[in-house]
């Protein structure tokens, strides 16, 4: 009797153990659902001109009137564009814009260019765009977005 004991609670403890080990889930978003669940807000941009990866106050090129816009992005590939309070022209509008995720999702097209993911996560969108100067030289436009 003493070995049935043993072994029922034995059979207990390894469905328990499973059991906990099932259910027990990571909630990893994918980058559709990091992209599209809240607006994006520019905070910094502009050319990476000592190529280290960061964009420095000397390089920005965000303007005041920037900096409230938002970027509003839905997961059937569309998106807003939102002026803040402050317009940088009297032209400036609100527009409607398409969106796209190509190469594995690296990288993400808004408006027309594909610009590369560095870094796509709860808080922040980090996008760049590589272009050749007319030195020859490779250089990155850097964009960085945050909640």
């Amino acid at each position: 009797m003493k070995t049935s004991n043993k072994l029922l609670l034995l059979a207990g403890v390894i469905f328990a153990g499973g059991f906990f080990s099932c259910t027990k889930k990571t909630d990893v978003k994918s980058n559709t659902e990091l992209l599209t669940q809240k607006s994006w807000k520019l905070v910094t941009q502009g050319l990476d001109e000592n190529n280290n990866g960061t964009i420095e106050d000397s390089e920005a090129d965000l303007v005041s009137c920037q900096e409230d816009d938002q970027f509003s992005f839905n997961v059937n590939y569309t998106g807003t564009y939102t002026i803040g309070t402050t317009a940088c022209s009297p032209d400036d509008q609100n527009m409607n814009f398409t969106w796209s995720f190509s190469n594995n999702e690296t990288e993400l097209t808004i408006f027309v260019f594909p610009e590369k993911i560095k870094k796509l996560d709860e808080t922040t969108l980090e996008i760049y765009l590589e272009q050749e100067n007319s030195a020859g030289q490779t250089v990155k436009y850097i964009r960085k977005f945050e909640h």
